[in-house]
């Protein structure tokens, strides 16, 4: 009898998310891939992610991952129907994005051709082979939903108040903000950039409805370049620094994604009839809302916090320790430090809360504009999942610790207790 086998590609595997699922394979005796075919430099993934063989996650079946950076496929190249009938894959997760959001503004034809034509490429194929899509879009396809989040604090004129707000004041305004975005919110994109990624989930979704979009915000990660890597540095090099307080969304740690994403690949691949598990759009995004200036305040703060808990009796400064994700969990959990009085990384650094049209004045060069607030609602996703059937429980064991629906600052306690010190300076 032929083995049942699954065979995944995953695309723009040198991203944070691509990464991520490579990271992350639940390398476990009931569900293991019997070949991993990765076509990117071996240091750009990290250690661990190496294949071992083990059984297969059911008698006679098997998982076949194909991960391929640009160099590899390029999307936008005209032969890809071609490349893509080669590789045959049963799923392609495109992780492949153009996410430069100023340079967006200079090349839209660039941003289009990867965000909105390649998706839609994909899509078609897909459709024409059977196969399901799993495409990653962004926040960033909304507008100003509720007009000025702040309007009622401030008034208009945000530029002249912020210098004057004091942590605390900051902290409390999400008080002030509205509800979580949900799938049927309007969307309309501030940005040339937003504008090819709502372009590229129209267009997807159009040309095959058994597709899956999922929404997400402000990921971030251990690998690459991204928010809390550059504050991390950031805070140990610089006397102060500035962080838009006007901007609130939901920080979401891309690790947390890709464990949401093989859940619904394991579900894909126990499915006696392979078919969509989920279509049409979603969100995805880690709990609570904060701006990116909290956001630095809570980066300082975990950061400190682990430093001092790793110090030694002499106070010399020391590596991070690695932290479980129980104890990291736990420590998450407490009161965040007052923004007024932050717990910075080293004593001569201070985080200051500014606005977007002070922050811009500061880069003096254009920026593209962003929404004011975007943070996901990701009751309908979490909905779906539950209804999982219990035969795929079973394949989630107790030591593959899930961090998909817990709090923004959760996940970010999860993420930093597994770097060390050298890994932010």
């Amino acid at each position: 009898m032929k083995a049942k086998t699954t065979r995944i590609l995953i695309t723009g595997a040198h991203g944070q998310l691509g990464q991520a699922l490579l990271a992350n394979l639940p390398w476990l005796p009931e569900f293991s891939p019997s070949r991993l075919r990765m076509e990117i430099p071996e240091a750009s993934l990290v250690s661990g992610s190496a294949v071992k063989p083990r059984s297969a996650i059911a008698p006679g079946s098997a998982i076949e991952i194909v991960a391929l950076g640009h160099q590899q496929l390029d999307l936008t190249s005209a032969d890809l129907p071609e490349r893509l009938s080669e590789i045959n894959a049963d799923v392609i997760i495109n992780c492949a994005a153009y996410n430069a959001v100023d340079a967006a503004e200079q090349d839209m034809a660039a941003a289009m051709a990867l965000n909105a034509e390649a998706p839609e490429r994909l899509a078609i194929w897909c459709r024409q082979q059977g196969a399901w899509l799993i495409h990653i879009s962004s926040d960033y396809v909304f507008g100003n939903v509720f007009g000025n989040v702040f309007g009622n604090v401030f008034g208009n004129d945000l530029g002249s108040v912020f210098g004057n707000v004091s942590g605390n004041a900051s902290a409390n305004m999400l008080g002030n903000a509205p509800r979580a975005l949900t799938e049927s919110d309007v969307c309309e994109p501030l940005s040339l950039y937003g504008q090819s990624k709502l372009a590229g989930e129209q267009r997807l979704l159009k040309a095959n409805p058994g597709a899956l979009v999922l929404r997400t915000s402000w990921l971030y990660s251990r690998f690459g370049s991204n928010f809390v890597l550059t504050m991390g540095r950031l805070l140990t090099e610089r006397p102060e620094l500035k962080v838009v307080a006007d901007q609130v969304g939901t920080p979401t740690w891309a690790e947390a994604l890709a464990r949401l994403i093989w859940q619904l690949l394991i579900w894909f691949h126990l499915k006696p009839e392979k078919s969509a598990v989920l279509s049409g759009c979603f969100h995805y995004a880690a709990t609570g809302q904060c701006s990116w200036y909290l956001f630095t305040q809570e980066i300082a703060e975990q950061i400190a916090k682990q430093q001092c808990n790793s110090a030694p009796s002499s106070q010399a400064a020391v590596p991070l320790q690695t932290a479980s994700p129980s104890q990291a969990a736990l420590q998450s959990q407490a009161t965040l430090h007052s923004p007024a009085n932050p717990a910075p990384i080293t004593p001569r650094c201070r985080i200051t809360p500014v606005s977007t049209a002070e922050y811009g004045a500061l880069l003096n060069r254009a920026q593209a504009p962003r929404p004011a607030y975007s943070a996901l609602d990701s009751s309908a996703l979490k909905d779906a999942m539950a209804a999982m059937p219990s035969a795929f429980r079973c394949y989630l064991p107790k030591d593959y610790p899930s961090p998909i629906w817990l709090s923004w600052q959760a996940q970010l306690a999860l993420m930093l207790s597994g770097l060390g010190a050298s890994s932010l300076g």
